[in-house]
């Protein structure tokens, strides 16, 4: 599966999910069972969260599987146990025969598996497993996505930026409330048992908030209201801190942002901001005996209302949209029934576990496709529903198109050239299109018996010959070509024929996601010698997939014993990956079990010089400088790839890390150097030769090689900054203070001063 494969089965499901439960949660509330807001709170909340939990564990692997997939029997003890099989002899094809008591049986029959747990279609139904989407529509449908998650996530920094900025703002220039104020606040955080939040006036402010980190701000306007509306607007306020509600907000934001485009996620976000409104209404009218004074409050809110100025989307705002206000001004007055005994801990605990485990435990649905070799020549489709894998395969080529669908639990003879044995309500179908003649194929269960409807260009006729020599050719290729159950398929192979049987019948494979299958299989589960790696790797190059070829070498590289040989054959495999995401999730993953050494070198430099991405190559090097080993050999290597960065950043948070491995290498230093030299910004090359300075003690040949690196720098500022840095700890020796006074008289006159000002620890030595 490609990472747009996976990408896209993920947005599927994920949709699913989210409309699932996001309109289980509206159901409830629409037919009144939530009139508890305690019960509505968590059945959206669970709603949201859950729809983002229960798709992305969906496509966790499995254990023992190679690849993400649907993870339908994550908890398959607590399903009901498979049902009676029905059976035929391999012989029975045409009208079906009840198995016989002494009917032979495959002695390792491959079986492609699903739990029965739902009614099933009655026999001979159709399963409506595969939906096709234009490969147009696909790619629109994920391009679409990603550019409204993007614009989201744009918006949602932005806000969080606007938070932090008002935050400051009110710490710096915000004035401290009077002792009235502040004395209400300290008895109310008492009686809520919080700790005291920290008040601030802004003048700008048209309603009071609550910004994360127990802050509160005021409006100046505030200072004015009647001691009872003051308690009133505080208790409100305080009970947004009791409820954590400036988290859940930002929490709540986040999880809703895949799913911008759903309507019902929009109404889950309204509908929590609105609860957390009214559970703090009715807590402070608790507070206060009466919902009057925070009427009355709310009310001057309205009345101050003017451009929204000052208040950012993510600020719990306790005036915010005035129809919302004017409903809870409404309720308050007229003395609306609240519920004010919230749920208990332990009441909210359960149902949220409960809650967790029906989402974990419940095989639900998964959408996965896979598409390898172009946009649509080969198309895996996999449907789980309540733990019932539906497996669809779809082939499209110029002179030839396959249709493969399997549901249910269905058992192949040893060729695998037909079923010897179905589950209930199991069924495959087949449909190909050669040569202008189409041929199809039912296999069901009815009564017990196998049954097999067969048609050539849509004329029912007996499964004669000629048709078991078509179904003996093409199924065992489908079964390859799809990878359904390539787990238990490849293991079965190895255990009759070894690694070189399992090889070769990988040769016969044509598509990525297959190829990728079966090699993670051999890797996993084989111990190659050096002929067996030569063909498996062979295989490898014949991947156009990047996905599929880092995830093939990916096993070989955590499973294998290689030798440094080996290990250098498949990471330069890596050279063939054109995706730098894919290069530089690969190479991170081995770079701290694999040396960049000896034989292996250069196929690590290959490696990284393939990657275009500054922001990739620099996470690689980084991932080879957290080996608990590094030899100078290795940081030599890392600073000589680093040259190929053209971002000063990246290659600045490159020297950093490479910076306290320069001790004792004269080597590593000069490597150091030249790439500071590198840097064009002043500001980043000041915080390189900063990190130097830093990263241990500093002898003759660190200080004189920073002095190097600042004749280059050409902003007074950023120079005179690294030397006084170096100053702080360079060995006091006469050649070198006269050196770093040589430097410092190329700068202004102020920062010279300060440079100068900085050798006063040398005073004796001069």
């Amino acid at each position: 599966m490609s990472a747009v494969d996976l990408f896209f089965s993920f947005l599927l499901t994920l949709a699913l999910h989210a409309t699932v439960l996001l309109g289980a949660a509206w159901l409830l509330e629409r037919a009144g069972a939530l009139k508890h807001p305690g019960w509505a709170e968590l059945a959206w909340r669970i709603a949201l969260f859950g729809a983002l939990l229960s798709s992305s564990l969906e496509f966790l692997p499995s254990p023992g599987d190679l690849s993400p997939s649907p993870r339908a029997a994550m908890l398959a003890p607590l399903t009901t146990p498979a049902p009676a099989m029905v059976e035929a002899p391999q012989a029975a094809f045409d009208s079906g025969t009840r198995d016989p008591a002494a009917a032979p049986r495959p002695s390792t029959p491959p079986t492609l598996i699903a739990r029965e747990t739902m009614p099933l279609p009655a026999s001979g139904a159709r399963l409506p497993t595969d939906v096709e989407v234009p490969d147009a529509a696909a790619w629109g449908l994920l391009a679409c996505w990603l550019a409204g998650l993007l614009w989201g996530a744009v918006r949602l920094l932005a806000q969080a930026i606007a938070v932090r900025r008002l935050g400051r703002t009110a710490e710096q220039h915000g004035a401290i409330p009077g002792p009235g104020l502040s004395g209400a606040a300290r008895l109310l955080a008492n009686e809520l048992a919080i700790a005291p939040p920290t008040l601030r006036l802004l003048p700008q402010l048209q309603s009071p908030m609550v910004l994360p980190g127990a802050n509160v701000l005021l409006p100046s306007w505030s200072q004015t209201l009647p001691p009872t509306q003051q308690r009133a607007m505080l208790a409100h306020e305080l009970s947004h801190l009791q409820r954590r509600d400036p988290a859940w907000r930002i929490a709540q934001r986040i999880a809703a942002l895949p799913l911008f485009f759903h309507p019902l996620a929009r109404h889950a976000q309204r509908r929590l901001d609105a609860l957390a409104e009214d559970a703090c209404d009715a807590r402070a009218a608790q507070l206060l005996g009466s919902g009057r004074p925070l009427a009355e409050c709310l009310a001057t809110c309205l009345s101050h209302a003017g451009a929204r100025a000052g208040q950012p989307a993510l600020a719990v705002a306790m005036a915010g949209e005035p129809g919302a206000v004017v409903r809870r001004v409404s309720n308050l007055l007229e003395n609306t029934a609240m519920t004010l005994r919230p749920l208990s801990p332990g009441v909210r605990r359960t149902a949220l576990v409960l809650a967790i485990i029906a989402i974990v435990a419940l095989p639900g649905v998964a959408i996965t496709t896979v598409a390898s070799q172009g946009f649509a020549d080969r198309i895996l489709t996999r449907l789980d529903i309540n733990g019932r894998e539906n497996f669809s395969y779809r082939s499209r080529g110029p002179e030839r198109s396959v249709d493969l669908r399997l549901s249910g639990e269905i058992t192949f003879n040893d060729g695998e050239t037909d079923v010897v044995r179905l589950g209930k309500g199991a069924r495959l179908d087949l449909v190909e299109e050669r040569e202008g003649v189409e041929r199809e194929l039912e296999v069901f269960g009815k009564d017990g018996v196998i049954q097999r409807a067969y048609r050539v260009d849509g004329k029912a006729m007996p499964l004669d010959a000629d048709g078991r020599a078509w179904l003996a050719r093409t199924l065992p290729e489908l079964i390859r070509e799809s990878a359904i159950n390539a787990e238990s398929r490849g293991k079965r192979i190895l255990a009759k024929g070894g690694a070189d049987a399992l090889l070769a019948d990988m040769a016969l494979i044509q598509a990525d996601y297959a190829k990728s299958r079966y090699l993670g299989v051999l890797y996993a589960n084989a111990k190659l010698d050096d002929a067996q790696l030569a063909r498996s790797l062979d295989l490898a190059k014949g991947i156009d997939s990047d996905f599929e070829l880092r995830q093939a070498l990916q096993v070989a590289l955590d499973s294998q014993t290689l030798s440094p040989d080996h290990q250098a054959r498949v990471l330069g495999l890596a050279s063939e990956i054109g995706s730098d995401f894919e290069v530089a999730e690969l190479l991170i993953s081995v770079a701290s079990r694999l040396p960049a050494t000896g034989v292996a070198r250069e196929a690590w430099q290959s490696a990284i010089a393939n990657i275009s991405s500054d922001f990739e190559h620099r996470r690689v090097l980084e991932a080879m400088l957290t080996r608990r080993d590094v030899t100078p050999a290795t940081v030599e290597l890392v600073l000589d790839s680093a040259e190929g960065i053209s971002s000063d950043f990246e290659l600045r948070n490159v020297l950093e890390r490479a910076a306290r491995h320069t001790r004792g290498n004269p080597a590593v230093l000069a490597a150091y150097v030249a790439r500071s030299r590198e840097l064009s910004s002043d500001f980043e090359a000041r915080e390189a030769l900063s990190a130097l300075v830093n990263a241990g003690p500093v002898d003759l040949a660190v200080a004189n090689a920073v002095l190097d690196v600042v004749a280059g720098i050409s902003s007074d500022f950023e120079a005179g900054e690294a030397l006084r840095t170096l100053a702080s700890r360079m060995p006091a020796d006469e050649a070198l203070v006269n050196r770093y006074r040589a430097a410092a008289r190329g700068l202004g006159d102020h920062e010279r001063g300060q440079a100068e000002k900085a050798l006063d620890r040398f005073a004796v030595v001069d």
